[in-house]
């Protein structure tokens, strides 16, 4: 195993080339600054540790780091990083933030106010390497297989650069909520505000087994049809993603788990054949609305026999 030694920002980084697929494989340390040779600059906000902080290894997505210090300057690619970033009170650790896709939620948005927005979508290699970021959180490998956005994980680590990605988008087989809460974990050792991570996640395993005791297990389910985009072929939440998770939680049943993969093109003529109770509308305002796809839904004939359709469910 060969390794190479870069500095950057005073971050010394053990880099080791990934092989092979979009998911680069890979091991590396980020490790504590060096001493400055010039007068220091103003310093950044503390970071606010429950304990001393304690090195850590984190496996995210076939890919390996060891943090021996929390990072300072975290951007995020997209709407789900910012969130739980947010979540977990880390805004003093970012300097930059990217790809809302959906309102704030209000919980959170006077520590978004907070932080720069670095692009409406995806932000340039340039711009992201010009915050002098030391940690990139994206959701989607289209992150990392551009070398126009953030680029090849290890390519970052040997510029000190550590990364993470949303962990339910890498996965091999069926997504459940087990795998956001590892998110939340993993961020929380990363950043050193574990007990906070862990504390976050027992909360909502306490809501989430609240509504499990409501839903029981009503027989028959619930059919839905998880819409995302689409007129002539619809594209829908299938049977591995984090949708189709939501509506099993939910006590629901997506007419489309049979089918592999976190989203797949559908037609029409299978939806008004499994004709779904309930049709959960994806809103994306600026591209496909909730409001555009309920339009579409009522006002085409072949889809008017679909129960959800006649009762505006």
């Amino acid at each position: 195993m060969s390794s190479q030694r870069v500095t950057r920002r005073g971050l010394i980084a053990i880099g080791v080339a990934g092989a092979g697929s979009l998911l680069l494989a890979g091991c590396g340390t980020v490790a504590a600054p060096q001493p400055a040779a010039e007068p220091a600059e103003p310093a950044e906000p503390a970071q606010e540790a429950e304990t001393a902080y304690t090195p850590v290894t984190v496996e995210n997505c076939g890919f390996s780091i060891t943090y021996d210090q929390p990072p300072q300057r975290a951007i995020t690619l997209s709407q789900e990083s910012t969130e739980l970033m947010l979540a977990l009170g880390l805004q003093d650790n970012m300097v930059g933030t990217s790809y809302l896709r959906d309102w704030v939620h209000p919980d959170f948005q006077a520590a978004f106010d907070q932080i720069p927005i670095l692009a409406e979508k995806y932000p340039s290699h340039e711009v992201i390497l010009g915050t002098e970021t030391d940690f990139v959180y994206a959701a989607f490998v289209s992150a990392w297989n551009r070398e126009d956005v953030a680029g090849p994980r290890d390519a970052l680590l040997e510029l000190g650069i550590a990364s993470y990605q949303v962990a339910a988008n890498c996965k091999d087989g069926k997504v459940t909520i087990e795998d956001v809460f590892e998110d939340f974990v993993k961020i929380g050792q990363i950043f050193g505000v574990t007990e906070r991570a862990e504390a976050y996640v027992a909360e909502q395993r306490a809501r989430l087994e609240e509504i499990r005791a409501k839903v029981g297990t009503p027989d028959p389910k619930v059919k839905v049809f998880i819409y995302d985009g689409g007129t002539d072929s619809p594209y829908a939440a299938v049977g591995t993603g984090m949708g189709n998770a939501l509506v099993e939680e939910a006590g629901g049943v997506n007419i489309f788990a049979d089918v592999e993969g976190l989203y797949a093109t559908v037609n029409w003529e299978t939806v008004v054949e499994r004709d779904p109770d309930v049709i959960v509308l994806f809103d994306m305002p600026g591209w496909s609305t909730a409001a555009e796809k309920i339009e579409y839904l009522e006002n085409t004939e072949a889809l008017h026999s679909i129960k959800a359709v006649q009762n505006k469910r």
